[in-house]
């Protein structure tokens, strides 16, 4: 066994497993299963160590169910996917089906996403994925340049994810910095996201999130969505966003459903202490979220969205309209605060007056109210 025994446990170094920075795409890719299927298999803490250097290495499914113990992937070096589109698989880096797993080591992953962006495909490899884990921790890593989401979280509870920097271009499409869906409990803090869509996005069946101190853009924000674009979606609840910074993006705190959904729900929605600076479209609700006209724009939501709270938010916006509450005529929205609300004109831009637009939206404005609130009690 390639094995160097430590006081934290043992450390499986890929090297000792053949792996090389001369080495091609699927020969490191065989030392790193060799190296994972080792620490696997031993009953308690484990490491696999990736020492520095740069690794091309082709795509992994790291898979349990493993040994009881923490498994930790310790990435000091870089690594460098493919840079051709793979059909064949979801993710580039996907662990599935682990229990108290650990990624971390100050290195980079890059994605070598330039030749997929330009096919303009849909579902493009995820760079890191997150598949039926309980209890994962990401952090202390820089990703780039991924060819679709750099990380995603599915089917996965407990999870941190912390101190970590993602970048890529930002025209780059559909290059989200993090994707929620059919999670709970999962805490997201100290992130530097700069990507070509959402910071963060929160999808369907996303339970107790948590998004705080992180700085995006440019991108699109942070969204809670889209909602109802497939049949019998689950909830989303209890999502808190606070003591964040959006700089430069296309939109700052959203949540975007599709028009003619089957119903679902999101309510117990938090978006508190937020800066934004040289922002499109600060603060917006839209219920009539139809990308690419994908839908029949004439059959309303059926996403009911309620408890949501807007407070202390503040900073620049560089469209007229600073406040969207867009609304679906068959569920409008209930029980939506706004909370000192401070926006103003970017001084740079053209615009030189914000304005609120609402419809088919209840709720109270209280407090500071720049621009003039439109909520209906």
């Amino acid at each position: 066994m390639a094995v160097v025994t430590l006081g934290s446990g043992p450390h499986f170094d890929v090297t000792k497993y053949s792996a090389s920075p001369k080495g091609s795409f699927d020969s490191n890719k065989k030392a790193f299963l060799d190296a994972w299927q080792a620490m696997c298999e031993f009953n308690g803490n484990a490491t696999l160590i990736v020492p520095t250097g740069t690794f091309q290495v082709a795509p992994l499914t790291f898979a349990g169910p493993c040994k009881p113990g923490q498994h930790k992937l310790k990435f000091l070096g870089t690594l460098v996917a493919p840079s051709d589109w793979d059909k064949e698989h979801e993710a580039w880096i996907e662990f599935q089906e682990l229990n108290d797993i650990v990624i971390e080591g100050g290195g980079v992953l890059d994605g070598q996403g330039a030749n997929a962006w330009s096919q303009k495909k849909k579902n493009m490899p995820i760079s890191i994925h997150f598949m039926k884990v309980n209890k994962g921790r990401i952090t202390n890593l820089s990703i780039k340049d991924s060819k679709g989401f750099h990380i995603a979280i599915h089917q996965s509870d407990n999870v941190v994810i912390r101190a970590i920097t993602i970048t890529a271009p930002f025209d780059s499409p559909n290059t989200d910095g993090i994707h929620i869906s059919g999670s709970s409990h999962v805490r997201i803090t100290g992130l530097t996201i700069s990507t070509g869509d959402d910071c963060v996005s929160i999808g369907p069946g996303s339970y107790n999130i948590t998004v705080a101190n992180v700085r995006c853009g440019p991108g699109h924000g942070i969204s809670i969505g889209s909602l109802g674009k497939y049949q019998d979606e689950d909830n989303v609840a209890h999502i808190k966003v606070k003591n964040c910074t959006i700089s430069g993006t296309t939109n700052g705190l959203r949540i975007k459903t599709w028009p003619g959904s089957t119903a679902s729900e999101a309510f117990n929605i938090t978006f508190e202490n937020i800066k934004l600076d040289n922002v499109s479209r600060p603060i917006i609700i839209d219920q009539d979220y139809c990308p690419n006209n994908q839908c029949n724009p004439n059959e309303p939501s059926r996403v009911k969205l309620y408890d949501i709270l807007f407070k202390h938010i503040q900073g620049t916006s560089n469209t007229q309209d600073a406040v969207t509450l867009k609304c679906s005529k068959l569920v409008p929205c209930k029980g939506v605060r706004l909370i000192d609300i401070n926006l103003k004109p970017l001084f740079s831009s053209p615009v030189h007056s914000i304005d609120s637009i609402c419809s088919n939206v209840l709720g109270l404005a209280l407090g500071i109210q720049k621009p003039n609130p439109c909520l209906q009690h």
